[in-house]
């Protein structure tokens, strides 16, 4: 359990913007994971923090979790994290060109993956506006990565930034989702900030692996296929102890079952060409 200290409180309203300051908006996101099971919506809350550098997307709740791990850190206190997170990446664009990487954990036990890509996105300007909040915002549309997103941005907040890895309007997205409402991102509120960026926990034992776009979609490919390969290696290789071969049979049965079906029922990614 977390202390209430570190819940975060924001307020949609009007705030002036300074170049050079620290800005921190919060966005629900809502998600279907699994085409299916059309019910199990998932909601959570989802942060950008913007510097004058560059932007770091994070879910809240792995932002806390981060948070209270490198605190007891400090202090020699092992901290596991939040079991509850949905969305383990981290999206990092940097400024002032908007290369993007994201950063996760995800598919490995030991590595941590940082696939960089330089996909541009295409938008379409509408003409359509309507008032978000405090916000004029205008209307955009996107093809991208398999679906077709809807935009509302507002030149009133000068950042061409946004949730996830929707960048290069001429301000702020607003709000995002895509036509069959799978996924969609809405602002919920913003303030300046003054204490420390956003952590990104590094895992030491853990070595990095970093993947082009189009090397990672490989990857991707061949881990659903079989997401318990890397594990399986490592029991074969005797990285992971067992008290008998019937134990290890058991163990390995049951990692490769749980693994495959968790992938199985996450059929509806928000990158959805990943899949074809």
């Amino acid at each position: 359990m977390y202390s209430c200290n570190y819940i975060l409180i924001f307020v949609f309203c009007t705030i002036s913007f300074v170049s050079g300051q620290k800005y921190r908006f919060v966005y629900s996101y809502m998600s279907i994971p699994d085409t299916l099971n059309k019910n199990n919506i998932i909601n959570e809350n989802m942060v950008l923090e913007i510097d004058k550098d560059k932007s770091v997307f994070i879910s809240q709740r792995k932002m806390i979790s981060d948070s209270v791990m490198a605190e007891d850190a400090k202090k020699g206190i092992m901290t596991m994290p939040d079991e509850n997170i949905n969305t383990r990446y981290i999206i990092v664009k940097k400024y002032p060109d908007f290369k993007t990487n994201l950063i996760t954990d995800e598919f490995s036990t030991s590595y941590r993956f940082i696939i960089s890509d330089d996909r541009s996105l295409h938008w379409v300007l509408l003409p359509e506006k309507r008032t978000i909040g405090n916000y004029e915002c205008q209307k955009a549309e996107l093809d991208f990565a398999g679906r077709k997103w809807i935009a509302w941005f507002t030149e009133e907040i000068p950042f061409n930034d946004g949730p996830y890895k929707f960048k290069g309007l001429p301000g702020l997205i607003i709000e995002i989702k895509d036509l069959s409402n799978s996924h969609g991102f809405q602002l919920q509120g913003m303030k300046k900030i003054e204490d420390k960026s956003v952590p990104v926990i590094i895992d030491e034992k853990k070595k990095i692996r970093s993947f082009t776009f189009k090397d990672f979609v490989t990857f991707y490919k061949e881990y659903r296929k079989d997401p318990a390969k890397e594990f399986r290696q490592r029991v074969l290789s005797g990285d992971v102890y067992y008290e008998s071969e019937e134990k290890r049979q058991e163990h390995m049965k049951l990692i490769e079952s749980l693994r495959k079906e968790r992938v199985k029922k996450d059929n509806n990614i928000i990158e959805l060409d990943l899949l074809k």
